[in-house]
């Protein structure tokens, strides 16, 4: 990398923790870091008050968020490298979406079990209202 990318990328790092702290300024409650290289993270982090929360920022910011779809892989796309998958829920919630699917189709969805129902008591009260 040559040194005037280098400078480029300093100014940059530099306003995004000048960013930070106006947005601390405005009143902020957390601030988040997404896709920051970790040395970036740590300054922005450093420099504020308010919490930072990191998605794909490395492990100095004050929180780690990360998409639930990614966590659970529930796509098959390849994911950011920032995401680490903690199951593959894919194909289980497919399958899942399709049986409701179809218990909603054939009207097997919702059942008894499914629905509020009136107490005979109030069920008699309104019957007479209706007549």
């Amino acid at each position: 990398m040559g040194s005037r990318c280098r400078r480029k990328d300093s100014r940059a790092a530099l306003a995004l923790v000048d960013d930070a702290k106006a947005l601390q300024h405005a009143g902020v409650f957390a601030v988040v870091l997404e896709g920051v290289p970790d040395a970036v993270a740590k300054m922005v982090t450093d420099a504020l008050d308010v919490p930072t929360i990191g998605i794909g920022a490395g492990s100095h910011c004050d929180g780690q968020v990360l998409v639930y779809h990614d966590v659970l892989g529930l796509e098959d796309r390849t994911p950011p490298k920032f995401v680490r998958r903690y199951a593959n829920q894919r194909t289980p919630a497919i399958e899942a979406i399709g049986q409701f699917a179809a218990d909603v189709r054939s009207g097997d969805f919702p059942g008894p079990d499914e629905t509020y129902h009136l107490s005979a008591e109030q069920a008699e009260a309104l019957a007479l209202y209706g007549s």
